[in-house]
């Protein structure tokens, strides 16, 4: 059997855009939440990433299209962002947050730092 040291199993967990919810808390309380994926991003001045937003109602999850936007207007300076698609655009080094909107409900917050 073959073991993963710490380091593997952690550059295993930062490239995967894997999330492992437990299913008994979607919607627990009645509430609705957006669960994105991946919530850190990392990427280059030029490269581009589209995180997945799904809804989390009443035990199910379901992929949804939400609106996106920044969390700040400085973050304009710092990455691109298609409001539809939710793709990211690395513009310069920093730091941004995007945040995605659906029904409502804000979902959680992306991370975004480009080198």
């Amino acid at each position: 059997m073959r073991r993963l040291n710490a380091a593997s199993a952690t550059l295993f967990l930062s490239t995967t855009s894997c999330v492992i919810v437990d299913p008994s808390s979607c919607g627990v309380g009645g509430g609705a939440t957006i669960l994105i994926s991946p919530s850190v991003v990392v990427v280059a001045v030029g490269q581009s990433v589209t995180p997945r937003a799904s809804w989390c109602r009443n035990g199910r999850y379901d992929r949804v299209s939400p609106r996106w936007s920044l969390g700040q207007a400085a973050d304009d300076d710092v990455i691109a962002l298609d409001l539809e698609s939710g793709r990211i655009t690395g513009k310069r080094a920093g730091q941004a947050t995007v945040i995605a909107t659906y029904d409502g409900a804000e979902g959680s917050r992306v991370r975004v730092t480009v080198p």
